[in-house]
């Protein structure tokens, strides 16, 4: 049987090109590399090296060992890689949201149910969570469509409302409504880890002004102190979170600026996430 540190040390040694090269690099004397080696040769039974004067070199099958070596090794650290995968995911609940808020009030409840559960938490768009879904990065996500794939389980999980709070100087700030598209060449305070709510507004609002604040901290202050127009919703106003009274509160008409929430997993886990999926539907009946 080859032990793996001597595959370690030919993968080296061909990589290498020379004994001191190869030595240097793994943190080894010359004689020790040369003697572990003479030993891998023993064990194979073959000769795998040329010998000249002062100088070592792979022959044909030590090309051939130093190949399959690599193999080897790639494949051990992906064992590895992989075993310490399945230990996390025992022991980590990994959730993607479309957007914050749902996350603001889901994660308390899988915090309370799975005690002793690391919660791994992110926002992107739909088309990525359900990708990384897909590819058995997650094991609940939550979507604002609801999920059509028969591979997957979900529940009604709330919904929310786009709306601007727009300075009382603005003329829109008169409108009782505004589209998305009324926005066009106005500068905007914007949150950057909104999710599916970026593209939204992207998309609708031509020529969009945005002034992005990745740090929430920082975008709230601003939010405060500023005279800049800023999205908000149902959920962020009945917080109470828009303080400025130098503002208007106008809700956005477009359709898809009221949305729905699914929160998903895929049915293998069903039956692990029940008392999750049952807390969910009990609190938006």
């Amino acid at each position: 049987m080859i032990e793996i540190y001597l595959l370690e040390q030919l993968e080296g040694f061909d990589r290498c090109g020379t004994l001191s090269a190869a030595a240097e690099e793994l943190h080894l004397s010359q004689p020790a590399l040369t003697r572990s080696m003479k030993k891998l040769e023993e064990i194979i039974g073959v000769e795998l090296f040329t010998r000249q004067k002062n100088r070592l070199s792979l022959n044909e099958n030590g090309k051939l060992a130093a190949e399959y070596a690599r193999r080897i090794l790639k494949e051990d650290k992906e064992i590895v890689e992989r075993i310490r995968a399945f230990d996390r995911s025992r022991r980590t609940i990994s959730i993607g949201s479309c957007a914050p808020v749902p996350l603001e009030k889901i994660v308390p409840s899988i915090t309370m149910l799975y005690p002793g559960m690391t919660i791994s938490q992110f926002v992107d768009d739909d088309t990525r969570i359900l990708k990384r879904m897909e590819e058995g990065e997650l094991n609940l996500m939550i979507l604002h469509e609801e999920p059509k794939d028969d591979g997957l389980v979900h529940v009604p999980c709330g919904g929310e409302k786009l709306y601007i709070a727009m300075p009382k100087t603005n003329p829109l700030s008169r409108h009782e409504g505004l589209w998305l598209k009324d926005l066009e060449g106005i500068s905007i305070l914007l949150f950057s880890q909104i999710g599916f709510w970026y593209e939204l507004c992207r998309q609708k609002i031509p020529h969009p002004r945005f002034l992005m604040q990745d740090d929430f901290n920082t975008f709230g202050e601003l939010a405060y102190a500023s005279s800049l127009p800023v999205f908000t919703t149902d959920h962020w106003l009945s917080m109470n979170e828009e303080r400025s009274n130098e503002r208007i509160v106008i809700p956005i008409l477009d359709e898809d600026a009221t949305v729905s929430y699914y929160l998903a997993c895929r049915s293998e886990e069903k039956k692990r996430f029940q008392p999750l999926f049952r807390r969910i539907e009990e609190q938006h009946r």
